[in-house]
């Protein structure tokens, strides 16, 4: 009898056992699959964007690779370059986000743009496509053969006047 109850006991004591672990292994897949949902985003490797006016490509940005959040018009873009047509321009930065509804490219880290005559270094921008306006807050330097140009602050228009907010400091060189 002794043997029975100790036989019951046991089954018993792992049947809580099991059930125990059986809710815990439940409890974290919940969590797990919780995660999942709010990190189900899909992504592209080899984006590649073209803006057209009148037929006429304006610039072209690709990125190795461009992580959509669910039910946003946002895209996180990685490794960026960004061509503008009309003069040449190249931008390259590490990360940006572009914006699909409002057609806005922004970047948070250093942005790098080269022409044939300048180059532009930046800690971050903001292009409207819209107005083909370009802005940052940050430092700023612009360099030629023939000058260099730094401060705080840039906003380029349509017609690509740039103009340099703060602490401006120029060199021209001969």
């Amino acid at each position: 009898m002794i043997k029975f109850f100790m036989k019951k006991v046991l089954l018993i004591g792992l049947s809580i056992s099991l059930l125990c672990m059986l809710f815990v292994l439940l409890r974290s897949s919940r969590e797990i699959s919780g995660d999942l949902k709010i990190k189900g985003d899909s992504f592209i490797e080899g984006l590649k964007i073209l803006h057209q006016k009148n037929g006429i490509t304006v610039w072209t940005l690709s990125a190795r690779k461009a992580d959509f959040a669910e039910g946003e018009d946002k895209a996180e873009l990685a490794d960026i370059s960004m061509v503008i047509q009309k003069n040449g321009m190249v931008l390259h930065a590490d990360k940006g986000v572009y914006d699909l509804s409002a057609q806005s490219f922004t970047t948070d880290g250093e942005i790098r743009a080269e022409t044939k005559d300048y180059t532009i270094t930046a800690d971050s921008m903001d292009y409207e496509a819209s107005s083909g306006e370009i802005e940052t807050k940050g430092r700023v330097k612009v360099e030629s053969k023939k000058f260099s140009v730094e401060g705080r602050g840039m906003k380029t228009d349509a017609e690509q006047k740039v103009r340099i907010l703060n602490d401006v400091r120029a060199t021209f060189y001969k």
